[in-house]
């Protein structure tokens, strides 16, 4: 063997993805992130960390941004609820999914490149997506309700 075959050896192992589902755009998780919260955008990224296999410590960096976000959400909901005035707080869970976002992006984005360099065709989030904002987003919405009122 010399030198130069080294060169054609492929980087990225061929069966790295052959059992698993195929994974989300990472930046594709920024609509849910918006539209359901942290919560929404939580779940679907250990989802589709899962699915690229990233690892332990970038679950929990994720599932760490997700609880900061959700927390920090009903702290600034409390904050600037005011009797029923007409505050931004939709606004709030907005940006607080978008933060989590930046964090499952920033974890996921190297393994969804490997998972495309291999021709891998990325899974469509319109179900799960429209399932987490409605479901998550939901019950987010009654979670600060209930902080709210209480």
């Amino acid at each position: 063997m010399t030198v130069a075959d080294d060169l054609f050896t492929p980087t990225i192992a061929p069966a790295a993805y052959e059992a698993r589902r195929p994974p989300w755009r990472p930046q594709s998780l920024i609509f849910p992130a918006v539209f359901g919260g942290p919560t929404a955008v939580t779940v679907l990224a250990l989802v589709n960390g899962r699915r690229l296999g990233v690892s332990r410590p970038a679950h929990l960096a994720v599932l760490g941004a997700g609880l900061a976000g959700l927390i920090a959400r009903l702290a600034l909901t409390l904050a600037i609820f005011d009797d029923g005035a007409n505050r931004p707080v939709r606004l709030v869970g907005a940006l607080a999914g978008g933060l989590v976002w930046l964090v499952a992006s920033a974890t996921q984005k190297r393994p969804f490149r490997a998972y495309e360099l291999r021709s891998g065709q990325p899974a469509s989030l319109w179900l799960p997506g429209l399932g987490a904002v409605l479901v998550l987003g939901f019950v987010e919405a009654a979670l600060v309700a209930l902080v709210a009122v209480a």
